[in-house]
């Protein structure tokens, strides 16, 4: 067991579908609860902030664009159907918000950790595609 821990070999331990289906389900599960419900919330009541306008369109499809990002898209990677489309999504809304939100505003690294994180993540999902447990599956 303890050789297991210490190998450097993935394989060894558990295979790279499974980890690739963990990674996609639970980023994807906390990319939606702590943003994409809350902004799909705002854009079904029709209550848009002001100041929200990145990228130049407008708050309001500024907003419906992030809420269909991080709402929608987040729950197509949680099942993984059409994991790959969606992730790549899901890392173009994130380089905006690093992009064209924090860095503009002066936010410090902190300010954007989560930006920066979940843009990693993404990244590494629409590489590795939904793994095990998903719709779009192989097997």
């Amino acid at each position: 067991m303890l050789n297991r821990l210490n190998s450097s070999t993935l394989s060894e331990f558990v295979d790279a579908k499974t980890s690739a289906a963990i990674l996609r389900i639970f980023a994807a599960f906390f990319m939606f609860y702590g943003h994409g419900w809350g902004k799909l919330m705002t854009v079904f009541s029709g209550d848009f902030p002001s100041g929200f306008d990145p990228i130049g369109i407008g708050p309001e499809l500024s907003m419906i664009l992030a809420a269909l990002a991080e709402g929608v898209c987040s729950i197509l990677v949680i099942v993984g159907f059409w994991t790959r489309l969606a992730a790549a999504i899901l890392v173009i809304n994130m380089s905006v918000a690093v992009f064209a939100y924090h860095i503009p505003a002066g936010d410090g690294f902190g300010g954007m950790e989560s930006a920066l994180f979940y843009l990693c993540v993404f990244g590494v999902i629409f590489l590795f595609g939904p793994g095990k447990y998903s719709i779009d599956s192989s097997k």
